[in-house]
């Protein structure tokens, strides 16, 4: 099918009016676009080697045409819905740093405690990660992730007062999981801070569906409670491979960066 394949290096030759509109620009990309699958498809309609002409057999120009506009649609809209998430995610990253390195000034001029702006938030969080997006190769279809937190008072056979434990439910594309604060107990001790915090801390996640066992995969949680309803969350690229599979199967000793915001969705009311 390499005839099939447009010609992007005659069609980025061609100088454009600098200050077009945006739809004349994107309509004469549509037009060269179709031009450029239908010589292909010409061509692989004329040629008796073409693995493609048994299935094209009888199309006349008209059958080109269609075919090619389709094509041409289906290229313009992979390449303009990867530009949209592409400027989605990069301002959730920007937010996310801009958290990051306020809170990072604040800790070293005094502490953030009792900043209101910088509060921590507990609830659900919606997921971006442009490093996933990249790592994946910018897949249209990506989805990427939630995030909700559920405090609650226990009182641990592990620690002499009561502390708040945590239970973390993550959902990543159509995979499941979950984390409980109390499961790495007395070895690993998990919460939530009071105040926004640099500190990094983990927590080991399970998928529910597997009858309480942990994956034999790297499933540890690291987050950054960063204040401002912002949070950083770092997974393993083993765990991001089970899940999403493609480029990222083979790796491991990494971690993928997901930048998470809260979503008040006004559980009480």
């Amino acid at each position: 099918m390499a005839l099939l394949k447009r010609d992007s290096a005659a069609r980025d030759a061609k100088p454009r009016d600098a200050d077009a509109s945006p739809l004349a620009r994107v309509m004469r990309e549509f037009e060269q676009l179709v031009l450029d699958f239908e010589s292909g498809l010409q061509r692989s309609l004329e040629d008796p080697r073409s693995a493609a002409q048994h299935s094209m057999r009888g199309w006349c120009s008209e059958d080109v045409r269609r075919e090619a506009c389709r094509m041409a649609i289906t290229d313009l809209s992979d390449k303009y819905t990867r530009k949209h998430i592409r400027r989605s995610l990069n301002a959730a990253e920007s937010e996310g740093k801009r958290v990051e390195e306020q809170l990072h000034a604040l800790s070293l001029s005094a502490s953030p405690d009792g900043d209101d702006e910088l509060g921590i938030h507990n609830g659900y969080f919606r997921l971006y990660s442009t490093e996933l997006f990249d790592l994946l190769g910018q897949p249209t279809d990506l989805r990427f992730g939630t995030l909700r937190f559920h405090k609650h008072d226990t009182n641990s056979a592990y620690d002499e007062s009561p502390s708040a434990g945590v239970t973390v439910e993550l959902a990543l594309n159509n995979s499941f999981f979950v984390a409980d604060s109390e499961e790495t107990l007395p070895y690993h001790t998990f919460r939530m801070p009071t105040a926004p915090s640099l500190q990094n801390r983990g927590i080991l996640s399970r998928n529910p569906d597997d009858d309480g066992a942990f994956p034999d995969f790297d499933s540890w949680l690291l987050f950054t409670f960063l204040g401002n309803g912002c949070i950083k969350l770092e997974v393993p690229i083993e765990m991001c491979a089970h899940v999403y599979g493609g480029r990222l199967r083979g790796r491991e000793n990494e971690e993928v960066t997901f930048w998470g915001f809260f979503v008040d969705d006004d559980i009480d009311s």
